[in-house]
């Protein structure tokens, strides 16, 4: 084969690939066009979390929010990030795009501190997803979804807090790593448990989760 050849079999792999990565994110897609959430991102940015691997949390929220239909109309998105107390990163109602939310999640801050989880599932209950936060209580048809991840036991006691919650019609996904607590991952989630509770090893394994917590996602409750 020639130079020229060769080159152009790499290059041809590399178009290939990213036209099926462009049709599958599309098909994903599809399969949440007719589920539209107030979805809240809730993210432990604790010390045990480290600058490092809050890198990691950005990337994977900023992946997520890739295979939804975005839009005021469509899928909203905000992020409340944690220690000491929980803090809005960005509202429900204030980035219209899927671009604008995937940039600003990439520059989600990081300060470390305890892990008050309690704290800011009281937090989102209470102002997340109100109206004033870009929450579209008015409107049934949209899905309250909270994302919760988080890499240690709490400080405070997140049972009361997360079943007020549930309570307020608010569906949460657990997400633990590494050292996170099975038996507070179950107070934290809704039921089923097998359906709203996931375990990983560390930060390097929480993108693998993605696909199968999508499709939980899009799936009616």
């Amino acid at each position: 084969m020639s130079v020229t050849g060769r080159c152009r079999v790499p290059h041809l792999l590399v178009l290939l690939t990213l036209a099926f990565g462009g049709e599958r994110i599309e098909a994903q897609r599809a399969g949440c066009k007719n589920v539209h959430y107030d979805l809240v991102f809730i993210l432990d940015a604790s010390s045990s979390v480290g600058k490092e691997d809050f890198e990691k949390v950005r990337q994977w929220v900023s992946n997520l929010v890739e295979t939804f239909e975005i839009g005021p109309d469509k899928t909203r998105v905000g992020v409340v990030r944690y220690s000491d107390r929980p803090t809005t990163e960005f509202d429900l109602g204030k980035y219209k795009t899927r671009e604008e939310i995937k940039e600003a999640a990439r520059k989600i801050k990081y300060y470390g501190g305890n892990t008050n989880t309690g704290d800011a599932l009281r937090y989102i209950n209470t102002y997340s997803f109100s109206k004033e936060a870009g929450g579209r209580l008015s409107d049934r048809t949209v899905k309250k979804v909270a994302i919760l991840l988080t890499d240690g036991r709490s400080q405070d006691y997140v049972l009361d807090p997360a079943t007020a919650a549930h309570q307020a019609g608010i569906r949460i996904f657990a997400v633990g790593v590494g050292e996170a607590l099975k038996e507070e991952l179950d107070e934290i989630a809704s039921e089923p448990k097998s359906a709203h509770v996931f375990h990983v090893s560390d930060y390097n394994a929480i993108d693998k989760i993605r696909g199968k917590l999508r499709r939980r996602l899009c799936e009616s409750k």
